[in-house]
Order: structure tokens, then C-alpha cells, then sequence
């Protein structure tokens, strides 16, 4: 299992594994940006259980490292503690949804608990997107505004909702992508959340599947990434680096970077390969 958070230079990995059917492949970067004094961003790649995740955290200087830090942590060891259940069913897409679920909502009880204990971090939380595989499918989870994207056949699709006050309120009304764009420059609470892992006693978690298909490519980011890229970027950055999927991260953090990179930046890769292709 590696987890990753970076105070003052860029971490990344990559490595490749071979379960469930699938070789899966994957690569993460962190890196704090050009702003801040602290990194609240954390990756997790576990392939021994097929777990991939992102985390970032806020509230205060110390409470936002703590909670993303903390909710990966909760979230890994669920996963190993109830690991043999999952290898024991993998056909049955309820239990890896169901797990996936748990798993978020038990890191949501810690970092609750955590902030109750240590007054100076009450209100800290975290955003949450989690991805697994069995052998014909992907399973993914989030809560707040780190996001899902899905790479197949050169076409980049978001997978993830934000939750966020502004997704809803462009949901709500209907906003069309042509007028988005000026819209979302004049909104004044772009960087609202409505759910965020910790933040609350109960949370709600989205969750979702898909059937896998060789060469699916999986992207998640925090906000640093895709507040500063469009989409059409990000695809762009992946066609190009198909074949090292260490060199997409650095690439989408160079361009990030390029951007002025006003917060902290997290991208994680996974692709799917049938075994020796």
C-alpha cells in the first residue's frame, strides 16, 4: 500500500499489478502548488486490494492534512480487514459497492470524532473519491469535489458529480455548457461544498459502476487539477502519454503548474490491460 502527501516538492509512483483478471496499471502525483505553505492533498494506491483514492482535505493549516490523511487511512484498513469477504465474492457488485460505502462513512465517523476531540479542528473535513475493480467491473465512490474521469477509445467522460454548491445550483437551473462558462466566472461561491467527508456526523456517498474494457483509463483529481484544466486539456495530456502513465501525471502537473497553481494538485492514473497485452 502507498500513500503519498508532499509538504514542499512533488511525489509521484508508479507501478503495475495483476488481479482480478486485469493487469492494472497506475501512477499518482502530488504536488503543493504555487501558493500554498502546506499539502492537504493525499493519493492511495493498494493494489493488493485493488483500492485507489484521492483525499483533499481543509479546514486550518494542520486540520485539513489531518482529515484527508486520516479518512485514506480509515478507508484502507476497512478494506483489509474485510478483504477476504471481497476476494470471496467478486461477482456480486453489492458487496464491492457496499464496501466502498462503508468504508467512506466509517472515515467520515473518524474525522468527526477527531475534530470533536481536538477543538481547534472542529469544522475539518475532507472530499473523497475512491475506485476498485473486480473482474469485469469498475466501482467507484465520492463525496465533495475530487472527481472520476474514465479515458475509453480517446473520449474523456467525467464520472463524478461535484458536490458543490455551484454543480447543484447549474443542475438546479438547467444551465447549459454554452452559457457555463460566464456563469461559473461570476458565481460567488464557487468553492462551496454540500457534503464533505467529516464535516457532519452522517454523510451521504455516491456511488456508481461500470463494466471495464481494455485500455480504460482512470483519472481522478482534486480541485488544483481541474479548476485550472478544462477537460478537453486533461484528454489531451492523456492521448499523448498513453504509454507512461507517470509521465501523464507529471505532465498534468506541469500544466497546472504553467498555470499558476493557486492550490494543491493531485492526479491518479489507473489503466486496465487484459494480462500480457
Amino acid at each position: 500500500m502507498h500513500t503519498s502527501q508532499a509538504a514542499a516538492h512533488a511525489a509521484s509512483t508508479q507501478d503495475s499489478a495483476r488481479s482480478a483478471g486485469w493487469e492494472l496499471r497506475f501512477a499518482a502525483l502530488t504536488d503543493i502548488g504555487m501558493r500554498r505553505t502546506v499539502n492537504q492533498d493525499v493519493y492511495l494506491l493498494h493494489p493488493s486490494r485493488r483500492l485507489y483514492a484521492v483525499a483533499d482535505g481543509m479546514g486550518g493549516h494542520e486540520g485539513g492534512e489531518l482529515a484527508a490523511t486520516l479518512a485514506i487511512e480509515t478507508l484502507a484498513a476497512y478494506f483489509d480487514e474485510v478483504g477476504d469477504m471481497i476476494e470471496s465474492t467478486p461477482q456480486d457488485r453489492r458487496s464491492l459497492q457496499h464496501n466502498l460505502v462503508a468504508g467512506i462513512k466509517l472515515a467520515n465517523a473518524a474525522v468527526y470524532q477527531e475534530a470533536a476531540e481536538r477543538g481547534a479542528h472542529r469544522g475539518m473535513g475532507t472530499t473523497l473519491v475512491a475506485l476498485t475493480f473486480d473482474e469485469t467491473r469498475a466501482y467507484w465512490a465520492h463525496v465533495g469535489d475530487s472527481r472520476l474521469y474514465r479515458m475509453r477509445d480517446g473520449r474523456l467522460e467525467r464520472l463524478t458529480r461535484d458536490h458543490s454548491l455551484l454543480e447543484e445550483t447549474l443542475e438546479r437551473h438547467n444551465i447549459t455548457s454554452s452559457d457555463a462558462a460566464e456563469f461559473i466566472a461570476n458565481f460567488p461561491y464557487k468553492h462551496v461544498l454540500t457534503r464533505a467527508v467529516g464535516s457532519q456526523y452522517c454523510v451521504d456517498v455516491s456511488v456508481a459502476f461500470s463494466q471495464l474494457e481494455p485500455g480504460d483509463m482512470f483519472l481522478a483529481t482534486t480541485d488544483g487539477v481541474h479548476n485550472a484544466l478544462s477537460d478537453d486539456e486533461l484528454a489531451a495530456v492523456l492521448r499523448d502519454h498513453t504509454d507512461d502513465l507517470s509521465a501523464a501525471c507529471q505532465a498534468i502537473a506541469q500544466l497546472t503548474l504553467s498555470r499558476g497553481a493557486p492550490d494543491n494538485l493531485t492526479a491518479l492514473l489507473v489503466e486496465t490491460h487484459t494480462p500480457g497485452r
